[in-house]
């Protein structure tokens, strides 16, 4: 059986480019370890999608349960409250996931998901870390995956 050139064309057209294509959205992520400092995540220029996460982290393994990157409240945060000396930022919770943008800015996770979503233009480096000094990370566990869904 042989096949009409058209038919043998059109896959060839479409694979090469040749036709428009809906844009793609892409996922930029990272695991951010709770045993680690700054670790960084670069985002191209686009628009944000969304900004999400998953996974849980504890500031003393063991001792205190994993939380997410909003960190410790209510009696979990009271318990941990003689510990306070070894919060990285002191505006912020226990355990929260901070992020520092391009000009060294530093806000908690949930701030930066709010207002990434409304940003004309987000490219550039990230970091993220959990809210915990360096001198104080061997004893935490676990990670927070985050991804930024750009299109």
């Amino acid at each position: 059986m042989r096949l009409a050139p058209t038919l043998l064309l059109s896959p060839w057209l479409f694979l090469t480019g040749l036709f428009p294509t809906a844009a793609v959205a892409a996922d930029h992520c990272v695991d951010v370890q709770s045993r680690k400092g700054w670790q960084q995540l670069s985002l191209p220029t686009g628009k944000i999608r969304k900004v999400g996460y998953s996974g849980t982290w504890s500031v003393i393994a063991g001792q205190a349960a994993p939380v997410g990157p909003r960190g410790y409240s209510g009696q979990a945060a009271k318990k941990l409250g003689p510990l306070f000396g070894y919060k990285f930022d002191q505006s912020y919770a226990f355990g929260e996931m901070l992020v520092r943008d391009q000009a060294g800015r530093i806000v908690p996770f949930a701030e930066f998901a709010a207002l990434a979503v409304n940003s004309r233009d987000p490219a550039g480096v990230y970091a993220f870390r959990i809210n915990d000094k360096d001198i104080a990370l061997w004893d935490n566990a676990g990670a927070i995956r985050i991804c930024v869904s750009m299109r």
